[in-house]
């Protein structure tokens, strides 16, 4: 090491040290959620009222691998980095279904591998009503989706226009 006054090791020591306790207290790099569990809101999200109580992960018209899923929630993985306001979210789930979450936002980013739907933003506001909260950050280190909106204009096709389905909890803590 070239030549440091013992003053100035000390103030680069504390430095480091806080660095690393920055790191620390936003929760580091990526972590496994410590719960995936049907939505906490009790909305049924698909026209389908069986779905009541199930993780809903999909599009379409009508339940199948490659249309809206119904998985259960050890098929489902969860991945958390940060904490609080700087929580971000990914949900890996069956049949190439991929989630992206970030707190405090509305606007989830959905894809699916399997059927080369390109990852999209898909912003949740109920346009229709100011009191619903479709993905919901409202309790610490959770996330909440109970989610249906319109299926983006390069997902749809002639003969397959839907919507987006998205019922899930994810705690992070």
């Amino acid at each position: 090491m070239p030549f440091i006054h013992l003053h100035h090791r000390a103030v680069l020591a504390t430095v480091a040290a806080a660095c690393g306790l920055a790191v620390t207290a936003c929760g580091g790099g990526p972590r496994d959620a410590a719960a995936v569990s049907t939505s906490f809101s009790g909305a049924i999200v698909t026209p389908d009222s069986t779905d009541l109580g199930s993780i809903v992960i999909g599009w379409g018209q009508g339940h199948s691998a490659t249309a809206i899923t119904t998985p259960r929630p050890e098929d489902v993985a969860a991945r958390c980095t940060g904490r609080g306001e700087d929580l971000a979210v990914d949900i890996t789930a069956p049949h190439g279904w991929t989630i992206r979450a970030r707190h405090g936002s509305p606007i989830v980013t959905v894809e699916n591998t399997e059927q080369n739907l390109a990852g999209v933003e898909i912003d949740t506001t109920d346009q229709f009503a100011d009191v619903a909260r479709p993905v919901d950050w409202s309790e610490a280190d959770q996330l909440d989706i109970a989610a249906a909106a319109a299926a983006p204009a390069e997902w749809n096709s002639a003969d397959d226009e839907g919507r987006v389905y998205l019922s899930i909890h994810v705690d992070c803590r």
